[in-house]
């Protein structure tokens, strides 16, 4: 009865309830105080519980009450979906050995006797995809994420009488729809608002709680860990420190000293690029121990300061000239750079599309650097020092309630970004 894509599915290992996560699961419940409520939003801390609690919690009400009904289940994409939303939910059905079919193809799951149909909610027109449908129930994994359109078609959609939505977000800036139009208004639209905790969250030791708060700083730190709503302002990178962010190679400071070979040290070569014809091409000499990332040199051409636009070939040549000829480094490149990419290729380079999260990259690059794992040559990155200093928050985006840097004079950021969110994470390690 059951479809187990991808291989056998283990049942899932429930752990102790705390009391919040109770509150999550039987809110809708009569006697709970909130069943009167149609909406209900848990946000809060990272790895605070709230996912496995809102996803339990969703199943045994849409399977209470209702019978051959369609529902919505949407996460920002098809991926994140089905690694934090799907993945628990099956195994969950596991454990209750309740008959499921997941019908990949149709983006749909068949559970008893009702339909939930998945959707990915990462584009501006996302909301089309739901044109039309009649749903008994939502539930919206990570909602902050979601473009506005999509929500209230989300809404909209379910005109079953009964008919419930399920929300849970980690927070954003404090001018975000979500705090503003939701949050704020709990009592007047009809929404029971529950906020997390680490603490509620019962399966957590104090190291990893630890572990975590070292995971972020700045902003993301008080979103992610605190789990406030709290709008970024001023400068992106704060934590940067023009001493202890930089070194001096002629005063014999940095990874390598004069005569060692570089890989016998075990130092692995990257280099970042953000791709650019009328806007700045920049390119980032990083060398890595494990530990650091040690920005060498930059190569920063500004076309429309010199006047001249430079070709695939041209920027290919001055890459070959900018590592030494060096073939064995892995060059990270704007993802968005097809054209540029195939030349690289074509003359033997290594190359990795970058990660462009702009949001998850900026929180990756700022515990870099305030952890002291990001150093650049102070002579050889006047660009990238430049830039760092005058990279500043939206302030107008940022009273619209989106979190974005400024895109001016970034593009040396932008590099610097790729390298450390593809090659690297929050957790990589410490001395």
């Amino acid at each position: 009865m059951s479809s187990r894509a991808g291989g056998q599915v283990s049942p899932f290992v429930f752990q102790p309830f705390s009391r919040r996560q109770k509150q999550a699961i039987f809110w809708w419940r009569p006697g709970s105080g909130h069943e009167h409520a149609r909406m209900m939003l848990a946000d809060g801390a990272i790895r605070s519980g709230k996912t496995v609690a809102m996803i339990f919690s969703f199943l045994q009400w849409s399977l209470t009450n209702f019978r051959n009904q369609d529902f919505i289940v949407a996460g920002v994409t098809s991926g994140a979906i089905k690694r934090n939303v799907l993945a628990p939910m099956f195994r969950m059905l596991e454990t209750f050995r309740i008959p499921w079919e997941y019908r990949r193809s149709e983006s749909k799951i068949l559970i008893g006797d009702n339909t939930y149909h998945v959707f990915g909610a990462d584009k501006d027109n996302a909301q089309d995809k739901l044109q039309g449908m009649t749903a008994a129930g939502a539930y919206a994994d990570e909602v902050a994420l979601f473009p506005r359109s999509f929500v209230d078609q989300m809404i909209g959609r379910c005109s079953v009488a009964g008919s419930r939505i399920f929300m849970n977000c980690n927070p954003n800036g404090a001018y975000h729809y979500i705090k503003t139009d939701f949050i704020d208004r709990a009592e007047e639209i009809g929404l029971y608002h529950l906020h997390f905790t680490m603490d509620d969250n019962l399966t957590l030791s104090p190291e990893i709680r630890e572990s975590y708060a070292r995971s972020f700083a700045g902003v993301f730190y008080r979103q992610y860990i605190l789990g406030e709503w709290v709008s970024a302002e001023g400068a992106v990178y704060p934590m940067w420190d023009d001493r202890d962010n930089t070194y001096d190679a002629a005063a014999g400071e940095g990874p390598l000293r004069e005569g060692e070979e570089p890989r016998e040290r075990g130092l692995r070569r990257f280099c970042a690029v953000d791709y650019g014809t009328v806007n700045p091409c920049v390119f980032l000499d990083v060398w890595d121990d494990g530990r650091t990332f040690w920005i060498a040199k930059e190569y920063y051409w500004d076309s429309a300061a010199r006047r001249r636009q430079k070709t695939d070939a041209e920027y290919a040549e001055d890459l070959t000239a900018f590592l030494e000829g060096d073939r064995d480094a892995m060059l990270i490149v704007d993802p968005s750079a097809a054209s540029f990419k195939a030349e690289l290729r074509n003359r033997g380079f290594r190359v990795q599309d970058a990660v462009n999260e702009v949001r998850e990259g900026i929180a990756t690059t700022a515990v870099l650097i305030g952890n002291r794992q990001i150093r650049a040559e102070r002579s050889r990155c006047p660009c990238l020092l430049r830039e760092m200093h005058g990279y500043l928050w939206d302030e107008k985006a940022r009273l619209h309630g989106e979190e974005k840097p400024l895109k001016e004079r970034d593009h040396a950021m932008d590099a610097l970004r790729y390298l450390c969110h593809t090659r690297t994470s929050r957790f990589r390690r410490r001395v």
